[in-house]
């Protein structure tokens, strides 16, 4: 069993990028994991689908994890191909259940260890396809605001302000609730543009001005 030691993990159902970590996230503080070193095939399918491990595999990384606090990931450990990696923690059944890639730094550390280690043979059942957006996180989240707000505004009769965010948004006058509503949700289907940024700014300084 090969080991990566002192590596912070960002565990979620979809793995982010580490310059898309928020400081929100609850990061693990990994002292010590299994590295399993496997074929780029499936490390690519472990990157983009849910999945499913052998029982012979999962007893082989079980309790094998200890977090900074003696903590222990039950079913955890870093899969690589020498170029790229992703840290998987998995539930009793061997189902995939939370992933995290790596900080730059560590990423090019197990990258390099693994170069010496053996390939594992290992068989995966695909579960489900991932959706991985297009947009950064961020991006998503102010996507997530924006719509919070409106919906907010539609249910509470409060039609002076989402008509001030409608004008704002779509430069012109609609005294549809149903319509204004409608037009946010298709636009907020594209990608993202700054009248996006624009109305979120909107919506954060109008709260601001209540504190």
């Amino acid at each position: 069993m090969n080991y990566y030691y002192e590596v912070k993990l960002n565990f979620n159902d979809v793995a982010y990028m580490f310059y898309e970590w928020d400081k929100n996230d609850k990061l693990e503080i990994i002292k010590k994991i299994p590295i399993v070193k496997i074929k780029s095939k499936i490390l690519k399918k472990m990157i983009t689908n849910n999945f499913k491990i052998e029982k012979d595999f999962l007893n082989y990384i079980s309790n094998k994890t200890l977090c900074k606090n003696n903590s222990i990931i039950k079913n955890a450990c870093i899969f690589c191909d020498t170029k790229s990696s992703i840290a998987i923690e998995f539930d009793d059944d061997g189902k995939s259940i939370a992933r995290s890639f790596l900080l730059l730094e560590d990423e090019n550390s197990v990258c390099e260890l693994s170069y010496s280690f053996k390939y594992y043979d290992l068989n995966i059942e695909l579960v489900e396809k991932l959706n991985y957006n297009k947009d950064f996180r961020q991006e998503n989240n102010i996507k997530k605001i924006i719509n919070k707000e409106i919906l907010e505004l539609y249910k509470n009769d409060n039609y002076k302000k989402l008509e001030y965010l409608y004008y704002e948004w779509f430069g012109s006058i609609e005294n549809d609730k149903d319509v204004m509503l409608k037009n946010m949700y298709i636009d907020l289907e594209e990608e993202i543009t700054d009248t996006h940024y624009r109305i979120y700014n909107i919506i954060k300084m109008s709260y601001s001005k209540l504190l």
